[in-house]
């Protein structure tokens, strides 16, 4: 009888200790797969260290890729992060204290984010000038010293100024005029004049001020200081989510979203 009870109490060890280790594997921050160079280190950059694929990271670490570089991130339970050339990215995970964060220094970066679900804490992307909310999404950040965007591939985020109030104006395309007309809203064009005169004042009238706005799936913003032109995914944008998609495949398959 005490042996039994002795075994017992081993395999209820060695289960908590199975439990611990999966729980730490489910939570950590590893690069799945870097291509090129990659370095990683700690915020106040004190720290520098090559990374491969399967390295581990800490939470506070900022990852960066070079000219040639790109590299797949899982955030624990939080989703995947990937990372085009020349970005950095400092990664904070969610904890039971606080919600995670990405840091977003330059770079372009595609992030894949899983539904929130129960307690979980939520997770923002930070850049210079915006909060980005993210409600189980995926969408493309390109911040870089001639383009700064994102562009909305699935769900809903909130972008937030960090500084006074956006210059929100909302464009319209061809396809969209088209299905207004179809609505009965507009009378049918005849010509291509009267599309360009309903799109000027349709720019007129979308023209807005606030601190705050939501951007779908399939839309985009472009930045110009505080002047925010929202649109349309661009073919552009939507090839260069398709590349970043196509490199973390295997990965991306794994998000509930």
């Amino acid at each position: 009888m005490i042996n039994i009870k002795i075994n017992m109490r081993f395999a209820l060890c060695l289960f908590c200790l199975l439990m611990i280790k999966l729980s730490y594997a489910d939570n950590r921050i590893e690069v799945v797969t870097v291509e090129g160079s990659a370095v990683s280190g700690d915020a106040l950059g004190k720290t520098s260290k090559s990374v491969q694929s399967k390295s581990v990271l800490l939470s506070g670490n900022v990852l960066s890729t070079s000219a040639n570089a790109r590299a797949v991130v899982r955030v624990g339970t939080d989703g995947f992060v990937v990372m085009g050339k020349n970005s950095k990215v400092e990664i904070n995970q969610s904890n039971k204290d606080k919600p995670g964060f990405f840091k977003q220094i330059s770079g372009v970066v595609y992030y894949a984010i899983n539904s929130i679900k129960g307690k979980q804490k939520p997770v923002e992307v930070r850049t210079a000038t915006t909060t980005i909310g993210i409600r189980g999404t995926r969408f493309l950040v390109t911040d870089t010293e001639d383009l700064k965007e994102i562009g909305m591939r699935k769900g809903v985020v909130n972008v937030t100024s960090v500084d006074g109030d956006f210059e929100i104006v909302k464009k319209s395309t061809q396809d969209e005029f088209e299905a207004f007309k179809r609505e009965g809203e507009v009378a049918i064009a005849k010509n291509t004049r009267e599309f360009e005169e309903y799109k000027a004042k349709t720019q007129q009238e979308f023209i807005e001020y606030k601190k705050e706005f939501s951007l779908a799936a399939n839309r985009m913003v472009s930045f110009d200081g505080k002047r925010v032109v929202e649109l349309p995914l661009s073919d552009e944008t939507k090839a260069n989510m398709d590349d970043f998609e196509k490199f973390a495949e295997e990965s991306l398959n794994k998000i509930t979203d």
